[in-house]
């Protein structure tokens, strides 16, 4: 191994550790405690932030908050992580967004110009597009701090019955057709739910004093792939839904239908998967889009909403006429 190369792997090395020795690098590289010393030092010498302990239980340190190490990537690697990047730009709003933006500068700044010419030439080509929803999430950054931390908090939480005030454990956040989403544990319901997170109007962590819940198993994919999770979550509704041709056709388009979709012979399609108790408005919307290409057989409950739109609607043009 040369020694441009050992310097990187070293770097690599002491960047995933808390904490290091020169015992261990001589070990791990074959070469003697000189040669480390004389290689941290190279290291710090052109910005590594390294900090060193005396004693028994000393070692050496990289400081918090340092650059990450220098990566070398193939041509279509940086090109892949550029798109990414950009597949991004789209949301109205992103955890971190304007780091990514900086980020994603910093990157296209160091790229050779070649490579800078094929990513100019390739947006013009690929579009990475997500419905524009013109709503606000200023608590979004919050509420995926809020998961990580298991923090309980407080919300004022607006649905189609009005603003209400919750405490509620946050799962995660996920975004779907360019809205976002967190599944959470709510206090005031005793059970799990989904809330938009553009219909957070406030934010607070909680003062009460109730013992939180350990959802550090729980994540947020299980709310995505339902039918894929063995989780500890609500048991959730049985939705089955009978699919014509065209059904299956407009099913396709829609992600979160699909996934429990089984296409027939006959080209006709079943769709059955578990949903929450929170998706059946979203489910009702889906289904009557569909029209008469979509017959839900399962449950009653969707059933019994779908006819009392159709009845309203029909109310309601009859009343025109």
């Amino acid at each position: 191994m040369n020694k441009s190369q050992r310097l990187l792997n070293i770097l690599m090395t002491i960047s995933s550790k808390k904490k290091f020795n020169i015992k261990d690098l001589t070990e791990e590289f074959h070469v003697s405690k000189r040669t480390i010393l004389r290689d941290l030092q190279e290291l710090s010498e052109l910005g590594v932030p390294l900090y060193s302990e005396l004693g028994i239980n000393g070692g050496y340190h990289i400081l918090k908050d340092h650059t990450l190490p220098a990566v070398r990537f193939t041509e279509n690697e940086a090109i892949a992580l550029f798109f990414i990047a950009e597949s991004l730009k789209y949301y109205n709003q992103l955890p971190f967004e304007s780091e990514i933006q900086a980020a994603l500068k910093k990157f296209y700044h160091h790229l050779p110009s070649g490579i800078k010419v094929k990513i100019d030439q390739m947006r013009s080509k690929i579009l990475f597009w997500v419905p524009n929803r013109p709503l606000k999430t200023p608590f979004l950054s919050d509420l995926l701090e809020a998961a990580l931390h298991q923090s309980r908090i407080s919300v004022s939480y607006e649905s189609q019955n009005g603003v209400s005030s919750r405490d509620i454990q946050v799962i995660g956040v996920y975004t779907m057709n360019g809205f976002w989403y967190c599944p959470a544990y709510c206090y005031k319901s005793q059970d799990y739910r989904t809330f938009r997170v553009d219909r957070i109007l406030s934010f607070a962590v909680s003062t009460e004093t109730i013992e939180k819940l350990d959802l550090s198993n729980h994540h947020v994919t299980d709310w995505v792939f339902p039918d894929k999770a063995e989780s500890e979550l609500e048991q959730g509704l049985t939705l089955k839904v009978e699919l014509n041709k065209r059904g299956v056709w407009q099913c396709k388009s829609d992600f979160w239908m699909s996934q429990g979709m089984t296409i027939h012979d006959d080209e006709t399609g079943t769709i059955i998967k578990t949903i929450q108790a929170s998706d059946v408005p979203c489910v009702v919307d889906t289904i009557m889009q569909w029209g008469t290409d979509a017959v839900v057989m399962e449950p009653p409950m969707i059933r019994e909403l779908i006819i009392k739109r159709t009845k309203e609607i029909l109310h309601l043009y009859n009343a025109s006429l």
